[in-house]
């Protein structure tokens, strides 16, 4: 999180940025006080404005520029026109990369127990994927990590095997409390608002077929419309691109999962939830799904099999991660599990992410 408090103490008159100003709402396209084309975002979204706003000093011409590039305001929060954002055009300069430690996977809480709500800074990869239905509503019922400041990852399934006539408009990024409009806080810490952006591109694995109970092949990427900034409360998660991650026997080790999902009172949870699971072997967990007609692959992976602690509902395209080191690498995107969540010796299915790297490389723009 940003800390202005030191401008202000310079005595510049950078108060105009939180006066009112054109009443432009959140990621509505608008021109800079140059006239350069833009989006309207949040200040600490806006790379250039931040890079004056951070100075040790700023000249008057400056503080007249970043006043001038108010464009509006969302939950009580400034934002500003930034130029060279733009909806549905390529703000990256270039092909999306997908990042390696130390840049990805970084959690400073430390503080994972399974079961209960996460603090506001954990697994800040976790997204959540926003629908249009048919009577106009909007909702979020999928999950999904960010890999990198333009994408998603996520399950096929939630693309491709939606109810009829509900469409992905958005994703949510920095998200906990999804019935609080503005930021959320928690034990007298308030985290910076959720970041809403668009949809460009949708890419579901050419091979996935929502028809097949087995699910193979249940993965998507999201590409957003505009770059977004990394956060305190928005990182992206590593993938297992290298060795030895990309090849590492994960049985019998534990793996964290996180997402808002329904809970064991059947309803789907407020808050950002996390829980604690066994990855678990294929072939015990291939028996327990055979009588059902499923055959698993080695391009899936099982974790969980303890009653009450799960996956489910609303958890679908969320991550299942493993700390390594000092970072934490998405291993499994949630896939299905049994009707009942929370089955004793039923663990959930993943996708098996070290699988797909080149996939997810081969199709990043």
């Amino acid at each position: 999180m940003y800390n202005f408090a030191g401008l202000f103490g310079l005595g510049l008159i950078l108060v105009g940025l939180f006066s009112e100003g054109l009443a432009q709402g959140q990621n509505e396209p608008c021109f800079n006080p140059i006239g350069q084309p833009g989006l309207c975002v949040f200040l600490r979204e806006c790379q250039p404005l931040l890079d004056i706003y951070t100075k040790p000093l700023i000249t008057p011409d400056e503080s007249s520029f970043v006043q001038s590039s108010r464009c509006g305001s969302a939950a009580g929060k400034p934002l500003v026109c930034c130029g060279g954002l733009s909806a549905g055009g390529n703000s990256g300069g270039g092909k999306a990369t997908l990042l390696k430690p130390p840049q990805c996977g970084r959690d400073l809480s430390n503080r994972i127990v399974g079961g209960q709500a996460t603090d506001l800074d954990e697994f800040p990869w976790t997204a959540v994927i926003q629908y249009r239905k048919p009577d106009g509503r909007y909702g979020f019922h999928c999950g999904g990590s960010l890999i990198s400041s333009r994408y998603i990852v996520t399950a096929g399934h939630c693309i491709n095997a939606i109810p009829r006539g509900w469409q992905v408009v958005g994703v949510r990024l920095g998200e906990y409390n999804l019935s609080n409009d503005g930021p959320d806080c928690k034990d007298n810490v308030c985290a910076d608002i959720p970041v809403d952006v668009g949809v460009e591109k949708i890419v579901v694995h050419e091979n996935y077929n929502p028809q097949v109970k087995s699910q193979y092949n249940d993965i998507a990427l999201i590409r957003f419309d505009r770059d977004v900034s990394f956060s305190i409360y928005i990182q992206p998660i590593c993938l297992p691109v290298d060795e030895p991650e990309r090849s590492r026997n994960n049985v019998g080790t534990k793996a964290f999962a996180a997402g808002w999902g329904r809970t064991e009172t059947a309803s789907a949870s407020d808050v950002k939830l996390k829980v604690e699971l066994d990855i678990t072997d294929m072939n015990r967990c291939s028996a327990v799904y055979r009588p059902s007609g499923l055959t698993l692959r080695d391009t899936q992976l099982c974790a969980g099999g303890k009653k009450g602690e799960d996956t489910c509902s609303g958890d679908s395209g969320g991550p299942l991660m493993k700390r390594i080191k000092s970072n934490y690498f998405l291993f499994g995107i949630v896939s299905f599990g049994p009707n009942k969540c929370g089955t004793k010796d039923v663990p959930g299915v993943y996708t098996n992410v070290a699988k797909y790297v080149d996939w997810v490389e081969n199709n990043l723009e």
